[in-house]
């Protein structure tokens, strides 16, 4: 799988400092012309369905598990990767330290029976909903995130993803 871009948003890159690392899978979902993304309904913005893996866990069994619990759906197949990001930024809870994300996205297809979400004490603070959008929706609306206040590390790689699928689609 390729790397499709790093983001370095550390706010100083004096020496080596302890560093965190997180791998995660992201699902591409496509209907048509839509796209299955998580619209918060807290911070009003899209990411892809997806989140870590956990200890002892391949990407298909991650892939799958998270996009059940944040979905609500069964994966019926998992297709060709998209490629990679790395993203490396202070951490939110301790800033001498970084922390490093991978995320691989996969493009994915889901089975119609809904069977219900799980999701986290996290996600649901930020009131995660399912949601069919066209990619010029999500972009616009994480541009229009990215401008005003974007508190969150994922809206700026999400956005990148958004963009490039656009590019990709004729």
């Amino acid at each position: 799988m390729k790397l499709l871009k790093i983001f370095d948003n550390r706010r100083s890159k004096l020496g080596a400092q302890p560093i965190i690392y997180r791998n995660a899978v992201r699902a591409i979902i496509m209907k048509g012309s839509k796209v299955l993304m998580i619209f918060s309904e807290t911070s009003k913005e899209y990411k892809f369905p997806g989140g870590g893996i956990e200890k002892d866990e391949s990407r298909d069994i991650a892939l799958k598990r998270e996009v059940l619990e944040e979905v609500g759906h069964k994966i019926k197949s998992v297709n060709e990767g998209l490629g990679y990001t790395d993203q490396i930024y202070n951490d939110i809870y301790d800033d001498s330290k970084y922390f490093y994300q991978r995320s691989y996205y996969y493009f994915c297809e889901i089975e119609e029976e809904y069977i219900g979400m799980k999701l986290s004490e996290s996600e649901i603070a930020l009131k995660f909903l399912p949601k069919w959008a066209t990619l010029e929706e999500a972009i616009k609306v994480n541009e229009y995130k990215i401008e005003t206040n974007n508190e969150f590390p994922w809206t700026e790689r999400e956005l990148y993803i958004l963009k490039l699928l656009k590019e990709m689609t004729p």
